[in-house]
C-alpha cells in the first residue's frame, strides 16, 4: 500500500468509528457540556490509534465492524489527551480551529476531559480486559504528561521513557484492546501490544520532527511549541546535547533552525527507525495475512508523514 492507500484506509476506518461515537452524546447534560465533547470528538485528525484497533482485530482473525466499539473507547481517550494537552499548553487552537477551553473556558474544558474518558470506560465494560488496558493507557500519560512539567527528559533513554508514557502506551492499547476483540492468543495479544507501543514512540518523535520542519499551516497548530515551552523533544534534547543553546535555536526562524538542528533531525529519524523497526520484530511473530501487511505499512506511514 502506498501513503495514499493508507490514508484512504484511515478515512474508511474513521467512517466505523464515527458510527460507534454519534450515538454516545444524547444523554449528557448540560447541554454546554454536551456541545463541548461533541466538538471534541468531531474534530478528529486522522484516527490512526482507532484504526491500529480494527487492523489488531483483524491480524488475529476478528473484524474491523466487531472491534470498531473498542476503537471508538480508544479514540475517546485520544481525545480525551489532546482537550488536556491544550489546557496545559494553553494552545488556542488544534487543527486550525478554537479549542475546547478557548471556546468555552478551562472549568468546562476539563470537565469534558472526565466525561470523554468516562465514556470510553462505559464502552469498553463488558471486558474487562479491555478496562485494565485503557486504564493502563490513562496512567501512563499522565504520568507523561507530569514528565514534561518537570523537565524529566535530558537523553536519549529518559526521552525514550516519556515518548512510551505520552504516546506510546495508548497505540499499544490500541493493538491490545482490537486483538483482544478479535479473538487473538494471549501471545498474539502481547505482540500486537508491543507492536503498538514502538510505532507510538515511533509516532511521538516523527511529531517532534514535524513540530521543528513544518509550517503552522501544514500542521494545523503552532510550530516550534516545544522548543518555545522548554517541553522535551529528541530534535531539541540532542541539539542541546551538542552543544547548540536554547538562546540560539529561538532566534531562528524555521528555515534557519532546520539548518542548525540538521544533525539532530537526522538522529530523531534513525532513533524512529530503530523504534519501528522494533515493532516489526514484534509483529513478525503474527501470522501472516493482509491485515498485518496493512499494519507494517501503517507503521512505515507513520515515521514517514508530513502531518
Amino acid at each position: 500500500m502506498n501513503p495514499m492507500e493508507i490514508e484512504q484506509l484511515l478515512e474508511e476506518r474513521a467512517d466505523l468509528v464515527d458510527i460507534e461515537l454519534a450515538g454516545l452524546l444524547g444523554d449528557i447534560k448540560p447541554p454546554e457540556l454536551a456541545a463541548a465533547v461533541a466538538y471534541a470528538i468531531t474534530s478528529k485528525g486522522k484516527r490512526i490509534r482507532s484504526a491500529l484497533v480494527t487492523l489488531s482485530s483483524e491480524a488475529v482473525g476478528g473484524t474491523a465492524r466487531d472491534a470498531s466499539f473498542a476503537a471508538a473507547s480508544i479514540e475517546l481517550i485520544h481525545s480525551s489527551s489532546l482537550v488536556l494537552d491544550d489546557v496545559i499548553d494553553k494552545s488556542e487552537t488544534r487543527r486550525g480551529s478554537d479549542t475546547v477551553h478557548k471556546k468555552w473556558g478551562t472549568d468546562m474544558a476539563l470537565l469534558t476531559v472526565q466525561v470523554l474518558a468516562a465514556l470510553s470506560i462505559r464502552l469498553s465494560s463488558h471486558d474487562p480486559r479491555l478496562i485494565r488496558a485503557i486504564a493502563d493507557s490513562l496512567l501512563y500519560m499522565g504520568e507523561g504528561e507530569a514528565m514534561e512539567l518537570v523537565d524529566y527528559a535530558r537523553d536519549k533513554k529518559t526521552y525514550i521513557d516519556l515518548a512510551f508514557r505520552k504516546t506510546g502506551s495508548l497505540f499499544g492499547s490500541a493493538a491490545e484492546v482490537g486483538s483482544i476483540v478479535g479473538g487473538g492468543s494471549d501471545k498474539a495479544i502481547e505482540s500486537l501490544h508491543e507492536f503498538g507501543n514502538h510505532i507510538g514512540i515511533a509516532f511521538q518523535i516523527r511529531d517532534d520532527i514535524l513540530d521543528v520542519i513544518s509550517s503552522e499551516a501544514d500542521l494545523g497548530k503552532p510550530v516550534k511549541k516545544d522548543l518555545f515551552m522548554g517541553r522535551p523533544s529528541i530534535v531539541v534534547i540532542d541539539a542541546l546535547n551538542s552543544g547548540i543553546s536554547l538562546e540560539q535555536m529561538m532566534k531562528c526562524n524555521n528555515g534557519q533552525l532546520m539548518h542548525l538542528v540538521a544533525d539532530s533531525i537526522d538522529y530523531a529519524e534513525e532513533t524512529a527507525r530503530e523504534e519501528l523497526e522494533s515493532a516489526m520484530a514484534y509483529i513478525d511473530k503474527i501470522d501472516d495475512n493482509a491485515a498485518k501487511e496493512k499494519l507494517i505499512t501503517l507503521g512505515e506511514y507513520i515515521i514517514s508523514r508530513s502531518k
